[in-house]
């Protein structure tokens, strides 16, 4: 019965045994006479009974506000409910074979989804499609079949939940699903792969140099230009060491570059521009080494002679007095075997 004494629904039986957690159920019976549509918007009605709001006269409660003393119709009729949610309804079916009171219960089940599905309820922040139902508006609804009760009794596995698979048992079938609960013990072992694959990432992420486990993959440090994104990679450094490595290479290469220098200094010079035969200094191609025994022009030499087509340098041949000259004395010319060598390989009748 509603407020105000207007029939909607009125249950076959209602269950009351707190003792075992079922404060109330209420018990609608199907003979298999009825039209489904009908059983199914039987349930609508009991969300409707459910709903419902009505004053409180408890005396306890005659200080309060008006709209603070409205509360669930039910509640004063089931104070002891303290299960959270609408009293739960128990769908009993029977007086039909096991494949059409199977089907029976499905067919009420889709026909009132609306009242017994909950909401679908989701945190904001998550980056998937995960989430719960909240059952604060619906109406918990178990069902199943009079010969199963009259074999396992009310408490054995016989209670099919609307919106489960398989039969459990009433307190089981009672548990909402997909709740809340549910939904933290999901994103708590998601969290936990989450931190395990982060922990070995870090773990993979080990500075060669001081032995460091990062917290973080990517950091902001300051550098020479400044702030910079600083990206940890597996047998890479921290910043400090490689700051550290960097400024050694560094140094190794601009000793290496005065060496190179020095060596160089003391070889011959480029036979086109007689500088050095190692390049200008700090030029993008001066040699970092010391140049070869047989090597003629400077870097920047050789790259203008081959844009310009040139082919290979041959130094002129030695003259005939030069050439009775070294039999006396050897020649004061650091090009003078190679002037020999090219008039051998390149005779002067053969040069254009």
């Amino acid at each position: 019965m509603l407020p105000g004494g207007k029939r909607k629904v009125r249950p076959d039986g209602v269950w009351q045994v707190p003792g075992i957690g079922v404060p109330v159920l209420m018990v609608e019976v199907d003979r298999s006479t009825m039209a489904v549509e009908r059983v199914a918007a039987k349930f609508s009605r009991y969300r409707e009974l459910c709903r419902t709001r009505v004053r409180d006269n408890d005396p306890a409660r005659s200080g309060q506000e008006p709209a603070d003393r409205m509360v669930h119709g039910w509640r004063c009729t089931w104070p002891r409910h303290s299960r959270a949610g609408y009293p739960p309804v128990a769908l009993v079916v029977t007086d039909a074979g096991p494949v059409a009171l199977a089907g029976r219960q499905q067919a009420v089940a889709e026909l009132s989804v609306d009242c017994w599905l909950g909401r679908w309820c989701r945190e904001v922040r998550d980056d998937n499609d995960d989430g719960w139902r909240e059952y604060d508006d619906a109406v918990p609804i178990v069902a199943t079949t009079l010969e199963l009760l009259a074999e396992h009794g009310p408490l054995g596995p016989v209670w099919w939940r609307f919106g489960r698979s398989g039969r459990h048992s009433l307190i089981e079938a009672l548990e909402n699903p997909d709740n809340r609960a549910a939904y933290d013990l999901r994103q708590a072992a998601r969290e936990d792969e989450e931190h395990k694959a982060h922990r070995e990432l870090m773990d993979s992420l080990v500075c060669a140099g001081c032995g460091d486990v990062p917290e973080e993959e990517s950091t902001w440090e300051y550098g020479r230009q400044g702030q910079v994104e600083w990206t940890r990679r597996p047998g890479g450094r921290c910043w400090s060491c490689h700051q550290e490595h960097t400024e050694r290479l560094e140094r190794e290469a601009e000793e290496q570059l005065e060496a190179a220098r020095t060596a160089n200094a003391a070889l011959r010079p480029c036979w086109t521009c007689r500088g050095s035969i190692g390049g200008k200094e700090d030029s993008k191609l001066e040699l970092r080494e010391k140049a070869r025994p047989d090597q003629l022009e400077c870097p920047e030499c050789v790259q203008a002679r081959a844009a310009k087509d040139l082919g290979p340098l041959m130094l002129p041949a030695p003259t005939k007095r030069e050439l009775v000259a070294a039999l006396v004395s050897t020649p004061d010319d650091p090009w003078w075997e190679e002037r020999v060598l090219h008039a051998k390989l390149f005779p002067p009748k053969a040069r254009v």
